[in-house]
């Protein structure tokens, strides 16, 4: 059982000073807390620079290791360090493992000038001593074949089971078939070979017929098949490279992709600010359109617009004071005169007219105006109205919103412009990308269609080969010599069998061994009800009772650390192993979970492993049980996020 104690490191990426993280080891759980950005990948990669030397954790990283402030602080020609160191205990023994990269600092660049790999072991009397091949202990003491599932990265292993399942199936079977001793059945396997392979045991013998008393026809036969084993032997070499070819585009695109993201290229850029530019610039020329019709219209509707104002003022300030008036209605100043003339005797209604009605009447004359009220503003009114004609209110009311809104469309447009400038102004410039990921699609293209040539080829000469193989086994089965030789063949043969069964039969049993720790973990940490299954290439399949595999990202996180945790309890309970136990350092994507998810896989890992180290940029104090817990770091960061320290405590800031 190996236990990690502290994990030391000095001027280590955006590690500046040096420091050092103390890690619980009697079961509880060490948690290291980050917010994005400040440094929780990068000290998960330095577990794995210590241990194996790894610099290339993803396609992003770089190759320095030093921090970039320290460097730019040194004098040209000066020499400096990037260290870490990992103190841990296995099997009751204490070791220390040093790791060292030396650089100088160039004009242009600092050149490494080497490497320094130091592991010493505590000896009865507590003294340290120096152990030779330090690497070929590590990698006894920790695989390096299964560094991805004790350093668990949560992210790209997400990512594996995505787009590289069948990578992730092959990496792990490697790493399998190393820890339980399977990779010399399979050497052993693959050296026996079969009759097809010229450079193998069965090949060897088989083609050894062919020198026993052979003839010029025999001979003629064996150059037939010597010939289409060469040519099978290189149409598979070149396919290989083609495929090999194919797989780093693929994953060359990948890679492209993700660095673009959501990145936008200055292509990109300057095609959303024309649209921008253009929609900004069809807005202010419909308002100036638009000013241009409301004035010449304003212009010619000037006289109805001032007189349908002049006829409502006049309106509103003579108030038609008639109901201020006791004239009766209808009697104007000429009926008046009418009925005060000497010569009328009658009223308009008939009746005689008398002194006494003439003096009525002729005070109602007393009360008129130079011209009534009434009579003005109906005289008035009637004139307005031949030239009030034609104007449309709701017409002007239109042209003045028309304009309204495009100049609050343009001036967003104008905010839009501005903002995508500035968000230019501090994008990386991705044109060589684009232009790379386009490059390997072409290329990718190329390379299927001499896959496809290749193919075609191939299988004519195997169609060749066997032709020739009956033809030369019929040629030489009545020879003594060639029948022992057959024996042999056939000895070789089972042998060969044996070891392909022992191999198929291991790796079932690893297979359903797995798919049965998945399973339970998966059980127990995911909401819904999924069905894993396991093949013998151990390829992993989660779906749901309609054997859709569809999963969000939630749930791949989930069935990633289910994975993971089938892994590690698998190696655990392999008595083959002596009951070998593994760290668990554990950069887990806690985020993508939902409260009940995140719960259940808290609960679940400690069973994982009997050491675990988790980096979180989630708060877990609330869902890990107070004495789950062990110690506690925070990583400080600046806000360039390019120096960092690590104290002790959950210091979120």
């Amino acid at each position: 059982m190996m236990k990690i104690k502290t994990i030391e490191y000095e001027n280590f990426r955006n590690f500046k000073e040096r420091g050092i993280i103390r890690c619980s080891t009697d079961g509880k759980i060490t948690i290291v807390y980050g917010k994005n950005g400040d440094g929780k990948t990068t000290l998960h990669q330095l577990f794995q620079w210590i241990f194996y030397g790894q610099v290339h954790f993803n396609k992003t990283t770089s190759d320095y290791l030093y921090n970039l402030e320290f460097e730019s602080n040194l004098e040209y020609g000066n020499s400096f360090e990037v260290m870490g160191r990992i103190d841990f205990e296995h099997n009751s023994n204490h070791y220390s493992l040093t790791r060292k990269y030396t650089y100088r600092k160039e004009l242009d660049y600092s050149k490494k000038l080497g490497e320094e790999i130091s592991l010493i072991r505590m000896d009865e009397d507590n003294n340290w001593k120096k152990i030779d091949r330090p690497s070929e202990i590590i990698e006894k003491l920790l695989p390096s074949g299964l560094s991805d599932y004790f350093f668990f990265d949560g992210e790209n292993m997400i990512a594996d089971l995505r787009v590289k399942g069948k990578d992730s199936a092959n990496k792990l079977k490697k790493a399998l078939y190393s820890m339980f001793d399977l990779d010399v059945i399979e050497l052993a396997k693959d050296h026996v070979g079969n009759i097809t392979s010229p450079t193998t045991v069965l090949g060897k013998l088989y083609m050894s017929k062919g020198t026993v008393k052979s003839g010029s026809q025999i001979s003629a036969v064996k150059t037939n098949i010597e010939n289409a084993q060469n040519k099978i032997e290189k149409y598979n070499e070149e396919l290989k490279v083609y495929s090999q070819k194919k797989e780093k585009m693929k994953e060359l695109i990948r890679t492209v992709s993700e660095q673009i993201g959501s990145t936008k290229s200055k292509v990109e850029y300057e095609k959303q600010r024309k649209i921008l530019k253009r929609h900004r610039d069809l807005s202010l020329s419909t308002v100036t359109s638009t000013q241009g019709i409301f004035g010449d219209e304003m212009f010619s509707t000037f006289p109805q617009l001032l007189i349908s104002k002049t006829v409502l003022d006049a309106k509103n300030k003579i108030k038609l004071k008639i109901a201020d008036n006791n004239l009766p209605q209808g009697l104007g100043k000429r009926l008046i005169e009418y009925l005060l003339d000497s010569s009328t005797k009658e009223c308009i209604c008939g009746n005689s007219i008398s002194n006494e009605e003439r003096e009525h009447i002729k005070a109602y004359l007393n009360m008129l105006p130079p011209k009534s009220y009434t009579s003005m503003y109906n005289e008035f009114k009637r004139t307005a109205s031949q030239w009030g004609k034609g104007y449309n209110k709701e017409k002007f009311e239109r042209y003045i919103k028309l304009i309204l809104e495009n100049k609050e469309s343009a001036e967003e447009d104008d905010k839009k412009i501005r903002e995508l400038d500035e968000q230019e102004k501090k994008s990386p410039d991705i044109e060589n990308l684009v232009i790379a990921r386009k490059q390997a699609e072409d290329s990718i293209l190329e390379l299927d269609e001499h896959i496809i040539n290749h193919e075609k080829e191939l299988n004519k000469f195997k169609i060749y080969l066997k032709k020739n193989m009956k033809d030369f086994d019929d040629l030489t089965k009545k020879n003594n010599e060639n029948l022992k030789i057959q024996s042999k063949i056939n000895i070789m043969q089972l042998v060969a069998d044996y070891f392909k069964k022992k191999l198929e039969d291991a790796s079932l049993e690893y297979s359903k061994n797995l798919e049965e720790n998945i399973q339970k973990l998966l059980n127990e940490m995911l909401t819904s009800k999924r069905k894993v299954s396991v093949t013998h290439e151990f390829s992993v399949r989660v779906t749901d009772s309609f054997n859709d595999e569809s999963k969000s990202e939630g749930q791949f996180a989930v069935v990633s650390f289910a994975y993971i945790g089938g892994i590690l309890k698998m190696l655990q309970n392999d008595q083959r192993l002596n009951k070998r136990e593994y760290p668990l350092v554990l950069d887990g994507p806690f985020s993508k979970l939902d409260p009940d998810q995140r719960q259940n896989v808290v609960d679940s890992i400690p069973q994982f492993a009997p050491q675990v180290i988790l980096f979180s940029k989630d708060n877990l104090q609330d869902i890990i049980a107070e004495d789950k817990i062990g110690r506690v770091w925070t990583i400080i960061s600046n806000n360039e996020k390019n120096v960092a320290r690590v104290e002790e405590g959950i210091l979120w800031k």
